[in-house]
């Protein structure tokens, strides 16, 4: 109620310069859709400066969008724009036909090769692997190859009967996956400014001292004739529910390839 009033009081004045604070922190869905629709009218003929750590809020109401990250302006445009430079691609959901309970072995087993032809169509063609598998099947696709979407997905939708597809659905990553993403960046920067520095234990009972955010690290008293420039892993990360960088896992130990350039 004292945040829709604070609304109310604030349009009274025919302001051309609004600041919103979070407007709709703590509504619920009813009551937060109504506001947006009067901020959304309140657009005409004013400018709005809006805060919010709604990724949603800040996608339906915005023409433009800064996000912040360790206190400073990390990046400022539109949604599309900030999807297409900082998200991780093209999300593409196929629907495949269902697995009836009474169908019998046989027909499921059709069922299963047809799904596994959609994965090694998108392998071959993009590169692309499925981040999720349940009903359906969500590839994300790299920027990179947004020039080979037109004819791939022409292709694939000659070719629906086929695989066992009944529809697909394409469209950017989520805002929220941008401000993570941008969220991880600023973190690295910081932690690499610091000299943060983790814990690693490998397999074969090594412990590396990984300095936060590196991703190649070298293990030390691998070189051989064999190995010239010794063995590696490539380190992954990922964020706590506080924010911060945690390793999440590695890869094998494998040579270093030739004009690398490590962290050791």
């Amino acid at each position: 109620m004292k945040r829709r009033l604070s609304l109310t009081i604030a349009l009274i004045g025919n302001p051309k310069l609004l600041f919103l604070d979070e407007p709709t922190t703590g509504m619920d869905p009813v009551t937060r859709r109504h506001i947006w629709s009067v901020i959304e009218a309140a657009k005409q003929g004013r400018s709005i400066i809006l805060t919010t750590h709604s990724m949603e809020e800040a996608d339906i109401l915005s023409d433009r969008i800064g996000i912040m990250a360790k206190g400073r302006l990390r990046c400022l445009g539109t949604s599309t724009t900030l999807k297409s430079q900082f998200g991780a691609g093209f999300i593409t959901k196929v629907s495949l036909n269902k697995v009836a309970e009474d169908v019998n072995s046989a027909a499921a087993n059709v069922i299963d090769r047809k799904r596994e032809a959609v994965k090694e169509y998108f392998r071959q063609h993009l590169d692309a692997t499925p981040k999720e598998e349940d009903k359906s099947l969500t590839f994300v696709i790299p920027h990179e190859k947004e020039n080979q979407l037109g004819k791939f997905f022409s292709k694939l939708e000659n070719r629906k009967t086929e695989f066992g597809i009944l529809n697909i659905q394409i469209g950017l990553t989520t805002l929220e996956e941008v401000f993570m993403n941008i969220a991880k960046k600023a973190e690295l920067e910081e932690a690499k400014s610091e000299g943060s520095i983790k814990t690693l234990a490998l397999a074969s009972g090594t412990t590396l001292q990984v300095p936060l955010g590196s991703k190649y690290v070298e293990i030390p008293g691998t070189t051989s004739s064999e190995n010239p420039r010794g063995l590696m892993v490539e380190v992954y990360w990922e964020q706590d529910n506080h924010g911060n960088l945690c390793i999440s896992g590695h890869s094998n130990e494998i040579p270093v390839p030739p004009g690398l350039q490590l962290t050791t």
